[in-house]
């Protein structure tokens, strides 16, 4: 709600958001003229987005708050309907009877529920390419989807090497990384923002720490009940920059085990190189399993429907986590319920120690489901099937 206020306004979201007048209902960033970290962590397309739709809001007359709220979450909500019809016709087309189980899951599962239409968390956006480029013939099209997931947020960047491979990959690898690169540098320039500044900002987050959804979250579970000091978890500093290392082992290996020459192959050696990167990097957001989800329920629909407990229980850890996070889903309703920040922090300060037990044991939930995928992603090795003809 402030990036779209402020960037309308010609604010650079790469630094500090004030309150917003008319539009913020929450103060817990600091008020007018505080001191505290850049609001936005992700690549110009979201902020120039919101900035967007605030200033359709304005030129509807500013009804009211809750229409720019309702206004800010469309594109979410409608790309995650998209993202459930494109998996719907990917796999139906293929021959698979578990079409309408991946539409179900999409649209009715708590998790994208909450995700999408009540935080608005927006990797639906990115998604969506994602999906759009595994429906593209290998090639430019598929090179261009890649793109623009990357330009919409910078984590599908990931997949750019299994995506690009087909007829002249080169010219599929341009596009994959000039459309991000070429369109964020864009408005960069075109908004005037300081290229450093926005610089400083994107890189903060490839290192972030702090208690996530990782496996890392081992560390600082242990750092709050004091097995580990301060002192020794700055030792494990450098976890925030595995991933780095990981991801890129993790494409190699998918390559040799899985090739990226069928779908099957490129859809298993992403999923492959999704569940390294969200057990290793530093902080794990929920959203982040969005990406994990969407190529599990290719992958149980097409080649692995023994896996479906196992992506269901993926699903349900992750729900779980944010009900405890978020808890009991107070902060959700703080636009109507202006207390609901203090109730929530009265309620953490009475239950921190057992809420943190139950974030770490939800955490853990998901890290024995990611590994066990994983596990049984690597029996599979070089098993290879053609590709299906496409239905009707």
């Amino acid at each position: 709600m402030r990036a779209g206020f402020w960037v309308a306004r010609g604010y650079n979201p790469y630094s500090s958001l004030p309150f917003a007048p008319g539009v913020s209902f929450a103060n817990d960033f600091g008020g007018l003229g505080s001191n505290f970290s850049a609001a936005i962590g992700y690549l110009p397309f979201w902020p120039v987005l919101l900035a967007g739709l605030y200033d359709f809001y304005a030129l509807i007359g500013s009804p009211s708050p809750f229409v720019y709220y309702f206004l800010l979450k469309q594109p979410v909500i409608i790309c995650d309907v998209l993202v459930a019809y494109f998996l719907y016709k990917y796999v139906g087309r293929r021959g698979s009877d578990k079409a309408s189980f991946v539409l179900k899951v999409w649209l009715f599962s708590p998790y994208t529920i909450v995700l999408s239409g009540i935080w608005g968390m927006f990797d639906a956006i990115p998604v969506l390419f994602v999906v759009l480029a595994l429906t593209a013939r290998p090639g430019a099209h598929r090179g261009m989807w890649a793109g623009l997931a990357t330009f919409a947020k910078s984590i599908p960047l990931i997949y750019t090497i299994p995506l690009v491979r087909g007829p002249k990959p080169v010219r599929n690898l341009a596009l994959a990384l000039g459309i991000p690169v070429v369109a964020s540098l864009a408005i960069v320039w075109v908004a005037g923002w300081p290229v450093s500044v926005v610089g400083t900002t994107l890189q903060s987050t490839v290192t972030k720490g702090g208690s996530s959804l990782s496996i890392w979250e081992t560390l600082f579970y242990l750092n709050t009940l004091g097995l580990i000091s301060n002192v020794t978890l700055g030792l494990f500093a450098f976890a925030g920059y595995v991933w780095l290392v990981a991801v890129p082992v993790a494409t190699f290996l998918a390559y040799r085990w899985f090739g990226f020459d069928t779908e099957r192959g490129v859809s298993q050696s992403m999923l492959l190189i999704t569940l390294t990167f969200v057990l290793l990097k530093g902080v794990v957001n929920e959203q982040y399993a969005v990406y994990l989800f969407a190529l599990a329920l290719i992958d149980v629909a097409l080649w692995s429907p023994q896996r479906k407990r196992l992506l269901l229980a993926g699903i349900a850890a992750v729900v779980l986590f944010n009900f405890t996070n978020v808890l009991l889903f107070i902060r959700y309703v703080a636009p109507v319920v202006p207390q609901a920040l203090t109730i929530e922090a009265n309620i953490v300060s009475t239950i921190g120690p057992e809420r943190n037990v139950l974030l770490f044991l939800e955490a853990v939930v998901l890290w024995v489901v990611e590994i066990y995928y994983f596990y049984s992603l690597v029996k599979e090795r070089h098993v290879r099937t053609e590709d299906a003809p496409l239905g009707a």
